[in-house]
């Protein structure tokens, strides 16, 4: 009597040996309806809440040709985590341009022209600069729990590009020095955060 093992696709559980009783077909359909409806903590924070971006590596670097330098390195983007053994492979980025790199967890890296992903949940690696042939600077993204410095330089409105690739799920504002610092209506988006300050001075702001 044949006995088969199978890791089901969603979450790795796996079936019970077939082979043992007659009712495979039953043991089947459960594993199947607990792959497909069971959940860890982790789909709470990084797929129901959007949670997506990097958590650690995926480092850009300048290079002489137009696709630059990246390590390894831990994301989530569409509540899949991704963490390559070794650096991965991604297309050159546009000539004489500012653009940045986005990873998607169905089609790969992709770059985009504004700081805002193309699809919902997708992961903000970095951006880059480019002349003709090569990229001269980059910049990484803010990482999924991450640290945006603030400096107004007088009282008013400013804005600050927090580069999370997305609308944050929350910020919050840590003064450290003698000044108020509040957020604007709307109070940030995609891109930027929205805020207003009483006098110069520095903060930081921490994004999620």
């Amino acid at each position: 009597m044949a006995v088969n093992r199978t890791i089901l696709p969603r979450k790795g559980l796996i079936q019970s040996q077939h082979g043992l009783t007659g009712y495979e077909a039953d043991q089947d359909a459960n594993w199947s309806l607990l792959d497909a409806n069971v959940a860890f903590i982790t789909d709470l924070m990084w797929g129901d809440l959007g949670t997506n971006g990097v958590v650690s590596g995926f480092a850009l670097s300048t290079s002489s040709t137009l696709t630059p330098g990246l390590t390894a390195g831990v994301l989530y983007a569409q509540g899949q985590r991704y963490a390559p053994s070794s650096a991965p492979a991604i297309p050159a980025a546009p000539a004489n341009a500012t653009s940045y790199l986005f990873y998607n967890s169905n089609s790969g890296f992709y770059w985009q022209s504004s700081a805002s992903g193309a699809s919902n949940g997708d992961a903000l690696i970095g951006q880059a600069v480019t002349n003709a042939t090569g990229v001269t600077a980059t910049a990484q993204g803010t990482r999924i729990f991450g640290q945006v410095p603030l400096a107004p330089s007088a009282a008013g409105n400013f804005t600050v590009q927090h580069f999370l690739g997305r609308k944050p799920a929350g910020v919050v504002i840590q003064l450290t020095s003698n000044i108020a610092i509040w957020f604007q209506s709307p109070a940030y988006d995609a891109t930027n955060l929205y805020l207003s300050a009483s006098a110069a001075g520095t903060a930081t702001a921490l994004v999620w």
